[in-house]
C-alpha cells in the first residue's frame, strides 16, 4: 500500500526523534500497581491502561532477560511535538528519560489513513503504549551507544505488532504485499524515514522468523547485530 510523501514523512517524526518538547499541563503521577512505572494521565482509566500495556513491554523484554534497571516515568499530553514542530504520537526523552505520548482522544488525526487507522483505536493505543515503553527499557539497558536510529525503533516496533491481538496483526501486516517482507533483511534509517509502517511489518516478521529471537534483541543492546546497516546519528 503507498501513501504520500508527506503523511509518509509526518509519520516517520513519530518515531525518529527520541527528544521532544512537550505540549500542555502535566497531570498527577502515580505508581503503577505491579511495575516500576509511574503515570501521569488524566484520569484512572488511562492510567490503567498505560499500566497494563507497560506490564505487557515489560513481559516481552523479560523473555529475554532484558530488564527495568529503574522506574520508568510515563506522561500522557493532548499533544506531543518532535523539536521540528511536528505533531507526533509519542517519544522517549532520553534527556529526561521519560516516555511522552499524545493522548487517546487526540490520536485518529495522526493516523488516519495509515496502516494504523485501520486498526481499531484502543488496541493501537495500546501498542502505541508498548512501543513508546521498550524504547524505554531497551535504552536502559543499552550497552553501547547505538549506530542507527534503526537500533531503537527495531525493537520497538516489532514488540509493538507482535503485541497486538493475533486478528489485529494480521490485518496490519495484510497492509503490505507478503512477497515484499524479506526475512533476510537489513535495516537502515533510510527504510524507517520513509515507509515506517514497512519498517514495523519488516521488523517483528524478520525477529519472530530469527533462529535465536533473544540473541537478535540483545544484539542490539551490544552494539553488535549484523542485521542492522550502521549509520552515525546526527
Amino acid at each position: 500500500m503507498k501513501f504520500s510523501q508527506s503523511r509518509t514523512l509526518h509519520a516517520a517524526f513519530a518515531f525518529l526523534g527520541l527528544i521532544c518538547l512537550p505540549a500542555g499541563q502535566l497531570t498527577a503521577a502515580a505508581l503503577c500497581e505491579r511495575d516500576p512505572v509511574e503515570v501521569a494521565a488524566r484520569s484512572i482509566e488511562e492510567r490503567g491502561l498505560v499500566c497494563s500495556a507497560a506490564s505487557d513491554a515489560i513481559r516481552l523484554l523479560g523473555r529475554c532477560g532484558i530488564a527495568t534497571r529503574r522506574s520508568l516515568h510515563v506522561e500522557l499530553m493532548p499533544e506531543v511535538r518532535h523539536p521540528l514542530g511536528t505533531s507526533i504520537l509519542g517519544l522517549y526523552d532520553v534527556r529526561q528519560q521519560k516516555v511522552r505520548i499524545t493522548e487517546e482522544a487526540n490520536l485518529l488525526p495522526l493516523i488516519s489513513g495509515t496502516p494504523y487507522g485501520k486498526l481499531p483505536l484502543r488496541d493501537f493505543y495500546r501498542s502505541l503504549i508498548v512501543h513508546e515503553v521498550i524504547h524505554g527499557i531497551m535504552h536502559q539497558n543499552l550497552k553501547k551507544p547505538p549506530v542507527s536510529h534503526a537500533v531503537y525503533e527495531y525493537a520497538a516496533y516489532a514488540l509493538q505488532i507482535e503485541s497486538l491481538p493475533s486478528h489485529l496483526r494480521e490485518r496490519f501486516l495484510q497492509s503490505f504485499e507478503t512477497r515484499a517482507i524479506r526475512l533476510d533483511a537489513i535495516f537502515s534509517d533510510a527504510i524507517l524515514m520513509f515507509d515506517p509502517y514497512f519498517f514495523a511489518a519488516q521488523a517483528y516478521s524478520h525477529l519472530n522468523a530469527s533462529a535465536d529471537y533473544c540473541a537478535n534483541l540483545n544484539a542490539l543492546l551490544d552494539g553488535d547485530a549484523p542485521f542492522i546497516f550502521a549509520m552515525p546519528l546526527r
